[in-house]
């Protein structure tokens, strides 16, 4: 018995160790020739294989790790695939050993090799050896992708890492090359190193091609680019606004006074901004709601910044606004609640600015000055009379010019107070309109990027601040309420278009003739404003 399992443990123990399959792409070459060698095992390998034994008879030119993905609803697969490409030192009939990839190990292939060999005095000993941050990323969400090249020699000042591609996917670079030294397998190697951060916004199973290398130097030998399979999760859930924030962190912040008191009719400035690690500003939604029966809100600025780290891009959305109480009394600022996805822990979260209470007092009425009553005796001797009368006559006529001089001046002031009032108001309104100005810009450049990039998500997100700033007399917290401001039947069939790939299929929605449709309305709105200066500013005019 105990040598009949022996036998079946020699039979069965080749299948039972990991399985590296090795394949070429010809079996037979000239000594000018190269060779494409490939290594598939299974699972996600992230060692380089043992290549000591293929040393011996072919020079490495270039490498290239790719992990393929498959996913279903029952079970994902995942495999580890490295392409090698192969110069022979030798002629004659050569052996490709066999070489170790994880646990496993690849069976050995014969191989062909004629004719004479090209004497080399310069070896090509570089190879790429990339990273990525992980296999698996949501729709929107960052992806970081670290271009390595290893050389034996310091590499040339004029090479350069030309960016990463991946189907629909916005690259952002997040750092500048550079270069340092590190002891690998106990020999010293140069590397070259470059992130970028991807933002996929197309779902289901694609190639990343990664960085390809440029150099002006004639004798740098360069490797081929790396390939990478990714695959793209759809959103995992959807919150009542319509956005979707796959991030690393989310936080809100908010500056202002908070110990102020105002009357009705006076104003105050709050700052709330949005702060997003791993995902790009034009991504970030609106935060405050304009629309109260209470107070009078604008934004008089929204300010979007991007800062790139080698950990990913940081995002900020800063909106100022200027809240004017309408009434006495407790006023009452609503919470913000931002629904996000946590992308490191797997998990919805919410972000929140709690409540916040202002006092608005009584304005103070001035009590009226009582008048001072004069009394004078006119218990006088007769003999002065005559000159008291003469005197009274005299001072009442002193009195009467005086009350007219009185009036005159109280007229004049209160002409001047309408003029100050009406410069005050002036100013108030020209400011308006300046931040106006200022968030239709914002808004419209966000709205254009997403167009841009045939988003529809964010383009129907943008589209709806933007109608906020140009249509400032309008309530719009959604597309129905921009159609209405609109009164474009091309505006009501694009967003109609928009609506319905948004619910069917999102991303083969087209931006370009929304986008374009945008344009006119903004250039109509121009001419009204201008009529005589087609290249003046946008101006957003007040409502009345």
């Amino acid at each position: 018995m105990r040598a009949f399992f022996a036998l079946l443990l020699v039979i069965f123990s080749p299948h039972l160790m990991a399985q590296v399959l090795a394949t070429l792409d010809r079996y037979s070459i000239t000594a000018s020739d190269t060779l494409n060698l490939t290594l598939e095992a299974a699972d996600q390998i992230q060692q380089r294989p043992d290549l000591s034994a293929l040393q011996q008879d072919f020079r490495i030119l270039g490498s290239q790790r790719i992990v393929v993905s498959s996913h279903s609803s029952a079970s994902r697969d995942v495999s580890t695939r490295w392409h090698l490409q192969l110069r022979p030192l030798k002629t004659g009939n050569l052996t490709i050993p066999p070489v170790r990839l994880g646990d496993g190990i690849s069976a050995p292939i014969d191989v062909t090799v004629t004719g004479a060999l090209q004497q080399r005095t310069k070896p090509d000993n570089l190879f790429l050896d990339s990273l990525v941050s992980q296999d698996r990323v949501y729709s929107h969400a960052q992806l970081l992708y670290t271009a390595r090249l290893f050389l034996r020699t310091a590499p040339p000042a004029s090479m350069e890492f030309l960016p990463p591609s991946m189907p629909g996917a916005l690259v952002v670079k997040l750092t500048d090359p550079r270069t340092y030294k590190t002891d690998r397998g106990g020999e010293n190697w140069f590397i070259r190193e470059q992130t970028f951060a991807l933002f996929p916004s197309e779902t289901g199973l694609h190639t990343l091609i990664g960085a390809e290398v440029r150099s002006d130097d004639l004798n740098f030998s360069t490797p081929l680019p790396e390939r990478f399979e990714i695959e793209v999760l759809p959103p995992a859930h959807q919150n009542s606004r319509g956005y979707w924030l796959p991030a690393e962190q989310i936080s809100l912040s908010e500056n202002w006074d908070s110990s102020i008191n105002v009357q009705p009719g006076e104003s105050f400035v709050r700052e709330i901004t949005l702060t997003a690690k791993g995902l790009p500003a034009d991504a970030l939604p609106t935060l405050f709601t304009q629309r109260n029966d209470d107070y009078f809100a604008q934004k008089e600025d929204v300010s979007l910044t991007e800062t790139q780290t080698p950990q990913g891009l940081v995002s900020t959305r800063t909106e100022r606004i200027r809240i004017e109480p309408l009434a006495p009394g407790d006023l009452s600022l609503p919470a913000i609640d931002l629904n996000w996805w946590h992308t490191l822990n797997e998990k919805a979260e919410t972000a929140t600015l709690p409540a916040r209470e202002v006092k608005v007092v009584q304005p103070v009425i001035a009590a009226p000055t009582p008048s001072t009553q004069v009394t004078r005796s006119v218990n006088e001797p007769l003999d002065v009379w005559l000159w008291v009368s003469v005197g009274l006559g005299l001072l009442c006529t002193a009195t009467t010019g005086g009350w007219i001089h009185s009036l005159h001046q109280l007229k004049q002031a209160r002409q001047q107070h309408q003029v100050d009032d009406q410069l005050e108001e002036q100013r108030r309104a020209q400011k308006l309109l300046l931040s106006h100005q200022r968030a239709e810009r914002n808004t419209f450049q966000a709205l254009a990027i997403a167009c841009q990039q045939n988003d529809a998500e964010i383009a129907r997100t943008r589209l709806i601040e933007w109608g906020q700033n140009f249509w400032p007399e309008h309530n719009i917290d959604s597309l129905e309420g921009l159609c209405e401001a609109a009164h474009s039947q091309t505006v009501d069939y694009l967003v109609l278009d928009l609506d319905q790939h948004l619910h069917q299929s999102p991303f083969e929605w087209q931006g370009d003739l929304l986008l374009e449709a945008v344009e006119k309305l903004r250039q109509k709105r121009l001419r009204q404003a201008d009529p005589g200066n087609e290249d003046a500013d946008f101006m957003v005019p007040l409502a009345s």
